[in-house]
C-alpha cells in the first residue's frame, strides 16, 4: 500500500500532518495555556464517536471512533459510556487541540 504524506491525516483533528502540525499536539509544559477535560462517549455512529463533556453534556462533539480507540488503547466496541480525560489546548481561529488521551 502505498500513502504519500499528503495523504496522512491527524487522528485527533484531521487536519494534514506535517511537522508544524506535530508540536501542536505535543504534552503541554507547566504554564502553558490549556486545561485537562474529561469527557464520555454517548453514541457511536458509523465511523463516528460522539462525545461530551462530563462537566457540560449539552454539546455533543464527535470524532473518528477508531483513532479515538487507538489514543485511549482500548477496543473499538469498548467505547461507548467510556470516560476518559485529554488536555486541550486553544488554538487559532476558535479551534482546539487535544492530547495527552487518558481512560478516566
Amino acid at each position: 500500500m502505498d500513502t504519500s504524506q499528503d495523504d496522512l491525516r491527524c487522528g485527533l483533528c484531521g487536519q494534514t500532518v506535517n511537522p508544524r502540525h506535530e508540536q501542536h499536539h505535543e504534552e503541554p509544559v507547566v504554564g502553558s495555556t490549556g486545561k485537562r477535560v474529561e469527557y464520555v462517549v454517548v453514541e457511536l455512529r458509523g465511523a463516528s464517536a460522539l462525545f461530551q463533556a462530563a462537566d457540560a453534556p449539552s454539546r455533543i462533539r464527535q470524532t473518528g471512533a477508531a483513532d479515538l480507540a487507538e489514543q485511549l488503547e482500548i477496543d473499538l466496541p469498548d467505547l461507548l459510556g467510556r470516560h476518559y480525560t485529554c488536555w486541550e489546548t486553544p488554538g487559532e481561529y476558535g479551534g482546539v487541540f487535544r492530547s495527552g488521551f487518558q481512560l478516566a
